[in-house]
Formats: structure tokens, sequence, C-alpha cells
């Protein structure tokens, strides 16, 4: 189905999405379609699930990203908006990642997800290192991908951009290794502080 991965530490923040667009056939329609939206190099949208929902609450999103943006907010209109327009009952899935640099000038991140209702904030802090998964497709259920992140990290470093970027990619080969639905080739962004 998909698979994105974001991970930030307090002066940066690196997103990557692999390149699978399945139709409704499950047929292949795209090798290299980007999941996340770069907005401004200070901010970002990612997303995974169903592609026509997902682009549509992207761009609706868009408008409410600018030079002063409070991510609370936009994370708790949208938590609003999956609990009362309930996307499960027209069998859609959509998953969401977003942030960037925050009003006071730190890096912050939210995921939502329409299927479990969860939704999390990430607020790295120190040397804190937080990152999170927009996945889909049942292949990737049993993959301990938390446990695999820290081990390829352990390997690449996780103390510059380069470093997590080399791991997100590993980890993102490592998925498509397990999931026929995800590919190798990869999008990715980094938002420097």
């Amino acid at each position: 189905m998909s698979f994105v991965s974001v991970l930030g530490r307090k002066d940066f923040l690196c997103v990557m999405s692999d390149g699978t667009l399945i139709g409704d056939n499950k047929e292949i329609l795209q090798e290299d379609y980007q999941r996340f939206i770069n907005i401004g190099n200070q901010a970002f949208i990612a997303f995974a699930g169903s592609q026509g929902p997902c682009e549509e609450l992207s761009v609706q999103m868009l408008p409410y990203f600018d030079v002063k943006t409070d991510f609370s907010v936009i994370h708790n209109a949208l938590v609003d908006f999956f609990n009362s327009d309930d996307l499960n009952q027209r069998g859609v899935k959509v998953m969401i990642a977003f942030g960037g640099i925050n009003l006071d000038g730190n890096i912050e991140f939210f995921t939502v997800d329409s299927e479990t209702n969860k939704s999390e904030r990430y607020f790295p802090e120190g040397e804190d290192l937080k990152f999170c998964f927009l996945r889909g497709g049942d292949a990737l259920t049993d993959l301990n991908v938390k446990g695999k992140m820290i081990e390829l990290l352990q390997t690449t470093g996780a103390n510059t951009p380069t470093e997590c970027v080399s791991a997100q990619k590993l980890l993102n080969d490592y998925i498509a290794d397990h999931d026929a639905e995800v590919n190798k080739k990869t999008s990715r962004m980094v938002i420097k502080k």
C-alpha cells in the first residue's frame, strides 16, 4: 500500500516515502509517487492510505500553513474531522503526518490515523530522536518496524540528516523486501532549523 517514515531531532526533520501507487484493482499506477508536500522547507504534510482522500485532505490543509503555523491547532482540527466524518464507514483509510518548525522555532510533528482514531505529537528535545511511520497493508503487521529503525540508526548514526536519511532508506528497502506494494524508489526531504 505505502510506507512513509518521519524522523526528527531538535535541529532537523527528515521525511521519506516509497514511490508505489496502487490502483483499485491492485495494479501499479506509478512507481515514483511522492507522498508528501514540502511547504517552504519549513513544514510538511505526508500521507498514506486511500490516494484520493489523502491528496484532497492534504490540499485542504495547505492554507493553514504559513510562516507562523500553530501545528496543534491543525492537529485538533484533524482529530475533530476524523471523529465527525467516519471515513471508515466509507472504506477510506487516511494516515496523515505533518509538522516542521513550530511557532517557537522548534521541531514538532504530529500523526493522525482515521482507521484507529489515534493521534500523536512528537517533540524532540535535547538529544532525543523521535520517529513515526505511516504504513498500510497487512504484510507490514508482523514486522518490528520500530525495532528495525533503531537497529539501522545504530549502524548509520543519527546525528546528522544524512545519517538519518540513510537509515530511512535502508528501512524502506527492508519493508519493500517484505511487501510487494512498497518499492525501493524513494522521495525525501529535510527541514533544518
